[in-house]
């Protein structure tokens, strides 16, 4: 029999159960501030990145600088900028107008790649032949690379008839990657070209034998002024590494020795950031030579400090170096660092060309970072006052001659 005394079951609805939808304008707000969230945390990862950048930068160049240090501890002397064979009759004679460095960089960079093979000394090639990277090798790691390079011959060397075809030419060697010479910031690296961002203090002139200064320009007969201070010894005390050959017989053969240094390790640079160094395919800035680490060119592996602190290159005439009454420094020294002349930290910010600015120049905010002779690091502020940064480029800017001379660079000065 049909009960009809049933009443049917109720479910009790519990609110808390039931899912409510977002609706349009919660979504848009959510979206929103997470735009915002995205908008202040970008730039603090970008400033965050850029850091680390700089710190692995800074680590690298350490670490070349370390090897130079260690090189001239060893070896009583740092290294030249760059090494090169030598004519036979200029060994003999001394004379620096007829040297094969002179050739090169007289008429700027007109004939540098230019190879007399097995023509010098001791039937070394004549013309450029490696630079202080390929000195510093065993100090760096790269003791089988050092091993390998043939120093009598031209870093541009690809190999010659008879040679032995197991092993790597010079040209493949100084084309191998090595990270530690370079800087995560450059942007002009080129893959597997041998690149290079560091540069060695070479003081005021492109070469101190005859101390030509730099125009800036790439077309022939574009060397700057010459410094008129030559015949009285100061470019050996305006810089740290210079340009010789490898008999080592000429008179402008010199290397600097750490005791020489006598304004102090610590205040004196030793390396600086170039991003316009290194590798290039041939420009130019290199009279259409391929350059990389082991070049032997002064526009890819030194930087120099501006020409401008004397007028047209008359240093002895114009005494604007000549301290006042001992009491401040000549007025041409604040113009080693001045804006606007193209010869400034970071002038040539804006080239991507090799070779276009010999000036310490990087993409770090600011300024760029350096290496001391003592092999402590520091950040160079870009607009840092002309007058300190000549006196942290010479390593006996207080031994100068009188009409030269520096006063003492002060604790906190930079």
């Amino acid at each position: 029999m049909l009960r009809t005394d049933l009443k049917p079951s109720v479910v009790p609805v519990v609110e808390g159960n039931l899912r409510r939808a977002f609706t349009l304008i919660e979504l848009l707000l959510v979206i929103a501030i997470i735009g915002v969230l995205m908008a202040l945390a970008l730039p603090a990862l970008s400033s965050a990145r850029a850091a680390a950048r700089r710190v692995q930068c800074q680590n690298n160049q350490r670490q070349v600088g370390l090897g130079l240090v260690s090189f001239c501890n060893q070896n009583n002397a740092f290294p030249k900028a760059a090494t090169y064979g030598e004519i036979l009759g200029v060994v003999a004679s001394g004379s620096e107008p007829k040297s094969i460095i002179n050739s090169a960089f007289i008429n700027h960079s007109a004939g540098f790649g230019t190879i007399q093979q097995g023509k010098g000394p001791e039937g070394d090639d004549v013309g450029p032949l490696y630079n202080w990277v390929v000195d510093i090798l065993p100090y760096i790691d790269g003791q089988s690379l050092y091993n390998d390079f043939n120093k009598s011959r031209s870093y541009l060397d690809a190999g010659r008839a008879g040679d032995d075809s197991s092993r790597p030419t010079n040209l493949a060697i100084g084309s191998t990657p090595i990270a530690v010479l370079t800087c995560p910031e450059d942007q002009t690296l080129i893959q597997d070209s041998g690149n290079l961002s560091y540069v060695v203090n070479g003081g005021f002139a492109r070469w101190h034998g005859v101390p030509y200064g730099w125009t800036g320009g790439a077309t022939a007969g574009a060397t700057g002024p010459t410094l008129d201070w030559s015949p009285v010894g100061v470019p050996k005390k305006t810089g740290l590494m210079f340009m010789g050959t490898k008999s080592g017989k000429t008179a402008w053969d010199f290397s600097l020795t750490a005791g020489a240094i006598s304004d102090g390790l610590s205040n004196t640079v030793l390396l600086s950031e170039n991003h316009l160094a290194g590798a290039s395919q041939g420009n130019s800035y290199s009279g259409g030579a391929v350059t990389n680490w082991s070049t032997a060119h002064p526009n890819f592996i030194m930087f120099l400090a501006s020409d401008n602190v004397c007028v047209s290159g008359k240093c002895m005439t114009t005494k604007d170096l000549i301290p006042a009454g001992g009491t401040s420094d000549g007025a041409g020294w604040a113009r080693a660092n001045q804006a606007g002349s193209y010869e400034n930290i970071n002038s040539g910010n804006s080239s991507t060309d090799e070779g276009s600015s010999p000036y310490p120049n990087s993409k770090h905010a600011g300024g760029v970072v350096v290496t001391m002779a003592d092999g402590s690091s520091k950040f160079i502020k870009t607009n840092i006052d002309g007058t300190v940064w000549a006196k942290l480029i010479t390593p006996a800017g207080q031994n100068l001659p009188a009409q030269f001379n520096q006063l003492p660079m002060f604790s906190g000065s930079y």
